[in-house]
């Protein structure tokens, strides 16, 4: 039985148990959430031990040499001394080499890591400042080609972080890098396969990277970009893409402008617009999206419709999200998100997308799909560990009733509530996001139904995405987040940790936020454990 030593905790592993589980059973608190490897909540390091090679899948090459590893998805091989991240191995250090204004309100920023930094063009990074405030930047520049990471910094009315990249920061100032992180680059499976890329603003930065990777690599299939701006003068790299198209047949540039006289040569539009407008068979095509979450959110629904597979878009919306937090290890406690007092619960009721579910019959038949593909997907299933596929289902066609019809139909938690404790990013709900878009789709639902079905998701996006738990709130009362709690059971039950059976009557200990229940075989030390097994 496999013994881990974590700060002052001693204790054993059962076979085929998680650290995570293992630690969840003895009382030890980490943070944790989707306990399928994929939010990385529960990092920690492996001072002495093996670490499985499934434990650090997903992790840089960088972290996985210092001995990271997923805390749920390491079963230990044998015994293991473990410590918490060092804040120091998530972010480095990076000098400013130079800050170029390719705009009026776009800047060029070039970052010189403090150590090798591996990334794909296309993915983002983290910037933070001394004072703890960080925001995500996409990186335009090739690491085979380019000595720096190259960032574009766009100038918001309000925002901290980018109007002190341009009246602050200087050139040999210090910053921190986290990252890289995302899926947004270039890896088309062939070298002829057309690409669709469309971004709006900054957007273009992970965009150009993509391109550029991709001519590097030998690609010849047709490769169109459609870049969006307001005025003319955001079309910030003219240039330098009239002489990347003017270099490679098989790229071409469309700079779409839509508040601004039209100079020759540019279309007048929405970027995603036009973009569809000149490609409407997209079959076997793969499509890159960044910049506007709107613009993104309607380009997938689209391109799904044009026939792109799930898998073949790559997309990168831009969120104004604060990271202060991003690195600490034990954060201050999350806020929920600030409500605006006028804004109902619920979106207002849709009578002709409720007409369209033919009285409930069509929604079943396609939550029972999308559920299907949920429950068999890596990404999705772990966070309805302990839940049947069919009660699933029933809650959320219940939830989705009364959101069509207005009536009031279902008694569950609400969207913050039922999702409190779920470190959910971005990028996973749009992935989750697409998938029903594809259900929605097969099913026949039209274009502008699909869309209404997606402004529904949109409403709740705030009470889901996060990047750290929410404490549940019952009748105004915040309930604990994490921990551990005794109570003595009236009805017999099986203990999580086990499998064996608890007797009505026993005094067990169970876990406040996903409620599994431990025995008290599991929670008292063995004879070759110390007696002071924390927690029991």
């Amino acid at each position: 039985m496999p013994r881990i030593r974590y700060n002052h905790h001693v204790l054993d592993a059962n076979p085929q148990e998680s650290v995570l589980d293992a630690f969840l059973r003895n009382g030890v608190e980490i943070p944790f959430s989707c306990r399928g490897g994929v939010c990385q909540a529960c990092l920690r390091r492996a001072l002495k031990g093996g670490v499985p090679e499934i434990a650090q899948t997903g992790l840089l090459a960088s972290l996985k040499t210092r001995g990271y590893f997923l805390a749920c998805q390491c079963v230990p091989v044998g015994d293991m001394e473990i410590a918490a991240p060092d804040p120091g191995d998530l972010y480095i250090p990076a000098v400013v080499h130079s800050k170029e204004l390719l705009a009026a309100d776009v800047c060029r920023v070039l970052l010189e890591p403090a150590s090798a930094l591996e990334w794909k063009p296309g993915q983002f990074v983290n910037v933070r400042r001394s004072d703890g405030l960080a925001r995500s930047y996409s990186i335009a520049s090739i690491a085979e080609e380019d000595y720096f990471v190259e960032i574009h910094v766009q100038r918001m009315q309000g925002g901290a972080m980018s109007n002190w990249f341009f009246d602050t920061l200087a050139a040999g100032d210090e910053v921190e890098l986290q990252g890289p992180i995302g899926h947004c680059y270039y890896s088309a499976a062939r070298r002829d396969q057309p690409l669709l890329l469309i971004g709006t603003g900054t957007g273009l930065a992970p965009l150009v990277g993509v391109i550029r990777d991709a001519l590097r690599r030998g690609h010849d299939g047709p490769i169109h970009l459609y870049h969006g701006s307001r005025e003319a003068t955001g079309q910030y790299l003219l240039p330098t893409l009239r002489a990347l198209e003017a270099a490679h047949a098989n790229f071409r540039y469309s700079a779409c402008v839509t508040r601004d006289v039209v100079p020759e040569g540019m279309h007048s539009g929405r970027a995603d617009t036009i973009a569809f407008a000149h490609h409407g068979n997209l079959h076997a095509w793969q499509v890159y999206l960044a910049g506007a979450t709107e613009m993104v959110d309607a380009a997938e629904t689209v391109a799904i419709e044009r026939g792109v597979r799930n898998d073949e878009i790559f997309a990168d919306p831009f969120l104004l999200r604060d990271l202060r937090h991003a690195a600490r290890e034990t954060p201050p406690a999350v806020p929920a998100p600030v409500l605006n007092a006028d804004r109902p619960k619920d979106p207002p009721p849709d009578a002709e997308l409720w007409a369209a579910m033919r009285g409930g019959e069509l929604l079943i038949e396609i939550l029972q799909d999308f559920y299907t593909r949920v429950y068999a997907d890596p990404r999705l299933s772990p966070f309805f560990r302990g839940t049947t596929k069919q009660r699933s289902i029933e809650k959320q066609a219940s939830f989705m009733r009364q959101i069509f019809t207005g009536e009031k139909l279902y008694f569950g938690d609400r969207p913050r509530n039922a999702h409190h404790w779920m470190v959910i990013s971005e990028e996973l709900f749009n992935y989750r996001e697409a998938l029903m878009v594809s259900v929605l789709h097969e099913h026949g639902l039209s274009g502008p139904l699909i869309e209404r079905w997606r402004a529904i998701e949109q409403y709740f996006r705030r009470d889901i995405v996060k990047s750290e738990p929410w404490k549940r709130v019952v009748d105004g009362v915040e309930m604990p987040l994490d921990g551990f709690e005794e109570i003595t059971i009236d009805v017999g039950s099986l203990c999580d940790g086990c499998g064996g059976e608890i007797a009505a009557g026993e005094r067990v200990r169970y876990h406040v936020r996903i409620g599994e229940t431990f025995c008290p075989r599991c929670t008292t030390p063995s004879s070759s454990s110390p007696a002071s097994v924390p927690g029991v």
